[in-house]
């Protein structure tokens, strides 16, 4: 199979991978709730006899390609949805209510079928082991890769794994890669605000938890602003505010719910020790109490720098030198993609989704968030270049 074999052989099975990534869409599940998903998905690869495996609960799927004796390589696709109400127009459109596939893992869910589909087809060409995870609750930690690590179903000696993200930021038929760091380390933290409650006609008799908790969260700021290096990246967002029932009663307590994500264990240290102190010195000076709690969620990402150079030149082989892009800065979002990358050596690329009579589109996590379909024959594509490389059979490159 030469790269105009493959792209032709990806273009004839493009309609049934987009029929099926609508068919995810149109009924999206929360995370830990992926059972209708994960029966497509198994169902899909048996018809095209793959042996697939349920897991967690019916909740994942393995697909276990094997060719005799060889290296193991790893392909992940992530299946869980957002509570979201979907304001796209579109004929398969989310039917369950205050859900929707907004960060696109109703795309990575089919492109890893289509990519099983051709890796199962070109089996004459390569030797070893592709496996086929289709992992439920990314968007929950701790996530469900830390759940199939401990269930024994990821492998240990494998040879790498690989995973990619939809992403805004490139238009259709582009691969952005960033070797090295990339993706943050996330942690959360939760801080309670203790004052006492009175009538909002007389504050001076009640402490009031509300302005308490504002000047928290103005002061968390300075931390990033004041007191983080300026040559490492981190980045400090209260997200949750809970206080409060009615507009003339000031309430007991205040809720702030936030995250810190870094790149550095050491740096993520010492701004939990900072959260703790700052918060407790100003609830103090307000009159009032704070209580912080702390939860590591992902771990931060690193993508393997030889991986990264050998995917890339054999991509650009494929789309075309321009099509490649090397970013040179991380994002400061997570992905428990990590958690694997902790154990064997991994790559965790960036697809482009924009079409290209466009020069963007809705960012992800927005509930108009429609990548173009067209990319979909770039993410298969990516995938088998990276496990045919992987498993010795890209000579044709």
């Amino acid at each position: 199979m030469d790269k105009h074999t493959l792209k032709n052989r990806i273009a004839e099975i493009a309609p049934e991978i987009i029929g099926l990534r609508r068919a995810v869409h149109r009924r999206p599940e929360l995370s830990g709730r992926e059972f209708g998903t994960a029966r497509l998905v198994r169902e899909a690869l048996n018809a095209w006899g793959i042996p697939a495996q349920y897991h967690l609960g019916k909740t994942a799927v393995s697909a276990k390609i094997v060719n005799g004796k060889g290296p193991v390589v790893v392909l992940r696709a992530d299946m869980d949805a957002l509570p979201i109400q979907e304001e796209n127009s579109v004929p398969f459109v989310s039917v369950n209510a205050g859900v929707m596939h907004a960060c696109g893992h109703d795309m990575h869910t089919a492109i890893l079928l289509g990519a099983a589909k051709i890796l199962h087809e070109s089996k004459g060409l390569w030797k070893g082991t592709a496996l086929c995870l289709f992992q439920p609750s990314e968007e929950s930690e701790p996530g469900g890769a830390l759940r199939l690590i401990k269930a024994g179903v990821f492998p240990s000696k494998a040879a790498a794994v690989f995973g990619l993200h939809v992403s805004a930021d490139h238009k259709c038929g582009h691969i952005g890669i960033k070797p090295g760091s990339d993706y943050a380390g996330a942690l959360k933290f939760d801080i309670t605000i203790t004052g006492r409650g009175g009538h909002g006609a007389t504050p001076e008799k009640a402490v009031d938890p509300i302005t308490c908790a504002a000047s928290v969260i103005t002061q968390l700021q300075t931390l990033i602003s004041r007191e983080k290096p300026a040559t490492e990246p981190a980045v400090l967002t209260v997200g949750r505010v809970v206080a409060g029932t009615k507009r003339n009663i000031i309430p007991d307590t205040a809720l702030l719910q936030g995250t810190l994500r870094t790149y550095s264990d050491k740096l993520q240290n010492i701004m939990m020790k900072r959260i703790k102190e700052l918060a407790e010195s100003t609830a103090k000076a307000c009159g009032a109490k704070a209580r912080v709690t702390f939860e590591k969620s992902y771990p931060p990402g690193y993508n393997a720098p030889e991986l990264a150079d050998r995917f890339g030149e054999k991509m650009k082989s494929f789309l075309g030198d321009n099509c490649v892009i090397n970013r040179d800065k991380p994002t400061m979002y997570a992905e428990d993609f990590s958690r694997y990358q902790q154990i064997v050596p991994g790559l965790y690329v960036y697809l482009g989704v924009v079409p290209p009579n466009k020069k963007s589109i809705e960012e992800i996590h927005s509930p108009r968030f429609l990548p173009d379909e067209s990319s979909i024959e770039t993410g298969i594509a990516a995938h088998v270049i990276f496990a045919l490389d992987i498993l010795n059979a890209l000579d044709m490159f």
